[in-house]
């Protein structure tokens, strides 16, 4: 009988735990972002989550030993992580998401690729064909293929309000792409708490700095979004937290982020089931490669 490996079963577990709390923060950020804007929302979100990140930390209070450059590193990555976030919610507050989701998800791949060119993965070729499967299905799950394949052609015909927000998510893919590379090798193989929590401190710190800056109000005027925005930051800090476990831990980089970029599939599963929206025939079949995509993974 097959056994997988415990370290590829722990980037599995991890990758997964991200595609669950990301797809469940995004079911609740769709509501939040188009009521009360996408860096309001995005805030409250990361400074929410240092609250579960801290006590995690007090039940495990183990102090990081890191020398001045690590330190400054460390600081680089928390300001990153913030700006990363940002383009994500403006293209979705802007554009269509059906659209934007799915390009956002490339993500994932990019650090694939990143990680067996440069670094020195070794992704077995089971591993390639299962991510292939993943992702197509990301993509049919996300959008109509058909307004991807309209953008990529350039067709004039195609409604201008489509492409809106194309920039931003372009941006935040490039940003976060090279952020989990960084971030990546500063975890391997560090306890991933103390770290996270700073990352977070400094990310709400540089989303405040660039609201200021660009005179948004941080006011939720409305007390019924706070129970939305608290969601998010708690299952939006347990995905990355479930990603950090996995990426300090485990050598598997890609088997970690590619399963985290499924994260479409709960938002579609808890779309359907809470507000009874109806599925595509894409959709569904797209719900079905991507299982199946994870299925073949953990068999590999």
């Amino acid at each position: 009988m097959y056994v997988m490996p415990p370290e590829l079963f722990i980037a599995v577990l991890a990758g997964l735990g991200g595609m669950v709390g990301w797809g469940i923060a995004d079911f609740f950020a769709k509501k939040s972002i188009d009521n009360i804007g996408d860096v309001t929302t995005l805030f409250w979100g990361q400074l929410i989550g240092i609250v579960p990140l801290s006590i995690l930390y007090l039940l495990n209070p183990v102090s990081l030993e890191l020398g001045g450059l690590s330190w400054l590193f460390l600081v680089l990555l928390g300001v990153w992580a913030g700006l990363s976030y940002i383009p994500t919610y403006v293209a979705f507050r802007k554009g269509k998401v059906s659209l934007l989701s799915p390009i956002f998800a490339s993500y994932a791949v990019i650090v694939a690729i990143i990680s067996a060119t440069f670094f020195g993965e070794v992704i077995p070729i089971g591993i390639q064909i299962s991510f292939a499967v993943v992702f197509v299905g990301v993509v049919l799950i996300s959008g109509d293929p058909r307004d991807l394949w309209q953008l990529i052609k350039g067709k004039r015909e195609s409604n201008k309000e489509d492409i809106r927000g194309l920039p931003e998510i372009l941006l935040a893919v490039g940003l976060y792409s090279l952020w989990l590379i960084a971030f990546n090798l500063f975890i391997s193989g560090i306890y991933w708490v103390p770290v996270l929590l700073v990352i977070r401190i400094l990310s709400s710190f540089a989303i405040f700095i660039y609201a200021k800056w660009t005179h948004i109000t941080l006011i939720i005027a409305d007390k019924k979004f706070w129970k939305f925005v608290i969601l998010i930051g708690v299952f939006d800090v347990a995905a990355v937290a479930s990603i950090s476990y996995g990426l300090s831990v485990t050598t598997y980089t890609s088997v970690v982020v590619m399963l985290a970029g499924a994260f479409s599939i709960p938002t579609i599963i808890l779309a359907r089931t809470f507000l009874k929206e109806s599925a595509t025939r894409l959709q569904t079949v797209g719900s079905i490669i991507a299982v199946a995509g994870i299925m073949l993974l953990s068999l590999l």
